[in-house]
C-alpha cells in the first residue's frame, strides 16, 4: 500500500508523528491528516513543508 507518514521538522531534526497517512486536507488553514481508520490529527501550529510522493512522506513545520 502507500500511505505515509507525517514528520514534523523541529530544530533542524524530523520525528514521525503519524503513520498510515490515507488522507491530507485543510482546515481553516491549519493541515489535517486522517489514517486508515479515519482518526484525525488537526496541526495547530504547523504548515505543510513538503510532499514526497516517492517516499511517503508528509513534512510539517512550525509557523
Amino acid at each position: 500500500m502507500c500511505e505515509a507518514k507525517a514528520v514534523v521538522i523541529e530544530s533542524g531534526k524530523e520525528e514521525v508523528v503519524m503513520e498510515d497517512v490515507a488522507f491530507l486536507c485543510f482546515r481553516d488553514g491549519k493541515p489535517v491528516l486522517r489514517n486508515l481508520l479515519g482518526e484525525e490529527t488537526v496541526f495547530e501550529d504547523y504548515e505543510v513543508e513538503s510532499v514526497d510522493f516517492i517516499h511517503h512522506t508528509i513534512r510539517l513545520r512550525l509557523r
